[in-house]
C-alpha cells in the first residue's frame, strides 16, 4: 500500500493519455511538461502496481493486460475528479458573483448600484445584496450569511475583523415641506425640534437604546415624544408626510432620495447644533466588519466601501 503514496491524480491523467495515444511525446506536449516527467510518472506507476503497464514497440507503446483492465477505472477516477473541481469552481463563482453587505438605512440607498458600477469598471460582474444591519451581525458574519457589514460599533468578537472608517460630521432634519420647523432660527433648531413628535431612524449599536435627541431633551428637563421607530428610509418618509413629526437622517445618499419625494424637505443641522446634539453621546462612528477567515469578494471592494461611507457622512465645512 505504501507504494501508492507517490501516485497522484496527475499520474492517472498521464496513464489515461498514454493509454489513449500510445505515444509519450504526444502526452508530454498535451500536458506541457517535459517528456522525462512523463517517463518518471510511468515508472512510479509501474513500481506502485508492480506491472510494466506498457510494452515499448517500434512505433510506440502497447498496453499490458493490467493496463487494459485498469484503464476504465482510472478514466472514471479522472471524471469524478473533474466533476469535483467543477463543483468547487461553481461554488467559488457563486460567492464571487454575490456579495452580501449589511448597512444602516442612511447608507443602504444606492450602495448596491454604486458597487455594481465599480465592478463593471473592474471587469467583474458581481451582484451586491445589501441588507439592514441587525443585532446579530457578528454571528451572521461568522456563519457566512453576511460578507461585510458597515456598523456604528466596532467588534471584538472572535472570528470578526473590525476596521475604523470615519466619524460623521453631519446630520439632517427631515419633515414635511410645510412644517413650521423650517421657519425657526438656526441656533434654536434643536430646542424647537423636541416640541414636535419625533420618528427615530433606528440604527443598531448607535441609537437603538436611546437616541441622542432623547438625551438632549432630558438635559433640558424635557421628554421627547417618540412617535415611532423605523429602520427604512421609505417607511420614514411615509411617517413624515402630512404630519407634524420630524426625524434625523445621516448619509447623503438617503438625503438625496428624500429630497426627490414630493412633500418632503431635508435640511442640514448647523454645526453648532450638531455639537449640542452629540455633546454627551458623541457623533456616529463607522466601522467595517468582516470575517477573519479567507474571503472571496473582490479586492477593490474594501477601499470602495471606505470611500463610499466617507463621502456619505463627512461633509467639508
Amino acid at each position: 500500500m505504501k507504494r501508492l503514496n507517490d501516485v497522484s491524480i496527475f499520474s492517472f491523467q498521464v496513464f489515461v493519455l498514454v493509454y489513449e495515444s500510445l505515444n509519450s511525446m504526444t502526452v508530454a506536449q498535451a500536458l506541457n511538461v517535459p517528456a522525462s516527467k512523463v517517463s518518471r510518472i510511468l515508472n512510479q506507476l509501474r513500481h506502485a502496481l508492480d506491472d510494466p503497464l506498457f510494452h515499448r514497440k517500434q512505433y510506440g507503446f502497447e498496453p499490458s493486460e493490467m493496463a487494459v483492465r485498469i484503464y476504465p477505472e482510472m478514466k472514471r477516477v479522472l471524471e469524478l475528479a473533474e466533476q469535483a473541481c467543477s463543483l468547487d469552481q461553481d461554488e467559488h463563482s457563486r460567492i464571487k458573483r454575490e456579495v452580501c453587505i449589511a448597512a444602516p438605512s442612511g447608507l443602504r440607498v444606492g450602495l448596491s448600484l454604486h458597487l455594481k458600477k465599480l465592478g463593471e469598471q473592474h471587469n467583474q460582474s458581481c451582484t451586491f445584496v445589501v441588507k439592514p444591519t441587525n443585532y446579530y451581525v457578528e454571528r451572521d458574519i461568522r456563519q457566512g450569511d453576511i460578507d461585510l457589514s458597515i456598523s456604528n460599533e466596532s467588534s471584538v468578537a472572535e472570528g470578526v475583523n473590525s476596521q475604523f472608517i470615519t466619524q460623521s460630521n453631519s446630520v439632517f432634519v427631515v419633515g414635511c415641506q410645510h412644517h413650521p420647523i423650517w421657519q425657526v432660527a438656526e441656533d434654536r433648531m434643536l430646542e424647537e425640534i423636541i416640541r414636535f413628535p419625533f420618528v427615530v431612524n433606528g440604527i443598531p449599536a448607535f441609537n437603538d437604546r436611546i437616541d441622542p435627541l432623547e438625551v438632549y431633551a432630558r438635559d433640558l428637563g424635557r421628554e421627547l415624544a417618540i412617535e415611532a421607530r423605523v429602520c427604512d428610509i421609505a417607511e420614514l418618509a411615509n411617517q413624515l408626510l402630512d404630519t407634524r413629526s420630524l426625524s434625523f437622517v445621516g448619509g447623503l445618499p438617503a438625503v438625496a432620495l428624500l429630497e426627490r419625494i414630493e412633500g418632503i424637505r431635508v435640511e442640514r443641522i448647523p454645526p453648532g447644533q450638531m455639537a449640542l446634539l452629540h455633546g454627551r453621546m458623541g457623533a456616529p462612528n463607522y466601522f467595517l466588519l468582516s470575517s477573519s477567515r479567507q474571503h472571496s469578494y473582490p479586492e477593490w471592494l474594501i477601499e470602495a466601501i471606505f470611500n463610499y461611507v466617507s463621502d456619505a457622512v463627512v461633509i467639508p465645512d
